[in-house]
């Protein structure tokens, strides 16, 4: 099965996981395009507001690092999504191998006579160990 089928059947075609992809990298990149501003002397320019307006530029470089962590994040974010889309692929291909193999064991054990199986041969040494 396809990855573009496995994620239908679970409800998310391909177009939406692009979308979602191509999405939180324009947020991404918009996060980091955005610096702060100075504050200035908004406070006014006595001990007091100085200190203020220190304190001001501190919090808002605090919330600007923030932000660029968020942006990091949609970017991780982004890329688990191909990550999980490719794992999901490889389980389903692996899965269709070892579900194949286990029908095809079964065959051999199904039927009450070995002479009507196809499927398997009769041992013909070493049963008598």
């Amino acid at each position: 099965m396809q990855a573009l089928e496995m994620l239908e059947t679970l409800g998310l075609p391909e177009d939406l996981i692009a979308d979602v992809r191509s999405m939180l990298n324009e947020r991404a990149e918009a996060l980091e395009a955005v610096k702060p501003t100075p504050i200035g002397e908004v406070f006014g320019g006595s001990p007091a507001g100085s200190q203020l307006s220190h304190h001001a530029a501190l919090a808002r470089q605090h919330v600007a690092d923030a932000v660029l962590q968020m942006a990091a994040g949609l970017r991780g974010f982004r890329e688990e999504l191909g990550s999980h889309e490719a794992r999901m692929d490889y389980t389903d291909t692996q899965s269709a191998v070892d579900l194949k193999k286990i029908e095809e064991a079964a065959a051999c054990v199904a039927p009450a006579d070995f002479s009507a199986n196809n499927q398997c041969t009769l041992p013909t040494a070493g049963g008598d160990d």
